[in-house]
């Protein structure tokens, strides 16, 4: 089954990381969906708007759920290329990362989104490197 991330669709990094995450094999792995209008769903979970707002969730597979720090390392753990959040799993590593997390999460919006590598495809449009291209 599916696991399902539930993201902020005003944060122009969230939303970056969610393109990263459909652009590669993860897509198999992973619905997304905005929190904004999916607050009865997490509700259910109990999961308030306000949360939901400011740490990542993930809703498994399995129906538990999982967030924050550890909701990040789970859409991570099977992404194509390397990502620097895998590196949050090393033992001398992660505990500074949990306790980053929140930090991070709640000052998202001043984090512009050039931080993160472009999707392959973006609206409609696909990037290829200079060296690939081929003039007709």
């Amino acid at each position: 089954m599916k696991h399902t991330i539930f993201y902020d669709a005003g944060c122009p990094l969230c939303v970056r990381e969610m393109e990263l995450v459909l652009s590669d094999r993860r897509a198999a792995e992973f619905d997304t969906v905005p929190v904004q209008g999916s607050e009865a769903i997490l509700r259910r979970h109990g999961i308030s708007p306000a949360q939901a707002m400011t740490y990542l969730h993930i809703l498994r597979g399995d129906g538990t759920m999982v967030r924050g720090m550890a909701a990040v390392r789970l859409m991570h753990e099977h992404a194509e290329r390397f990502t620097p959040v895998k590196l949050a799993n090393l033992p001398l590593i992660a505990p500074l990362c949990d306790r980053l997390y929140p930090w991070f999460a709640r000052n998202r919006y001043r984090f512009p989104r050039w931080l993160l590598p472009r999707p392959p495809c973006e609206n409609g449009t696909c990037y290829l490197p200079p060296e690939k291209r081929t003039k007709k």
